[in-house]
């Protein structure tokens, strides 16, 4: 099996190959182009393909993005992913379970919710 990463830090108010702002036709557009070259790499080699890691922030660069804006990206990655059949990964649980709690982080629901409906 192949593991892709892409948006494995999250999306990008300001890098051009993994930009998020709104969820612009250009900005799916990004996210279409990555899923498609990763399933014309499957037909062409015969070899299972998932995405082993994307996030739905920039979690790693203080996260810029609203809970509202994550439920946008969230929403048309998975859709987009659950469409062409390619299994996935989240990073990172951290951000949505606290393990020393033992509980769900409540604010991060909504974005949880879209990704695992």
């Amino acid at each position: 099996m192949a593991e892709w990463h892409f948006y494995a830090s999250g999306p990008s108010k300001t890098n051009a190959r993994k930009l998020w702002t709104s969820g612009t036709k250009e900005e799916r557009a990004l996210i279409d182009e990555k899923i498609a070259l990763a399933l014309a790499w499957q037909n062409q080699t015969n070899v299972p393909t998932w995405v082993g890691a994307w996030m739905p922030g920039n979690y790693n660069d203080e996260n810029d993005y609203s809970i509202d804006e994550q439920i946008q990206f969230a929403g048309y990655m998975t859709e987009q992913l659950a469409k062409a059949g390619i299994p996935f990964a989240v990073n990172s649980d951290t951000k949505f379970y606290d393990k020393e709690k033992n509980q769900w982080i409540a604010e991060m629901q909504p974005v949880f919710d879209i990704i695992y409906q």
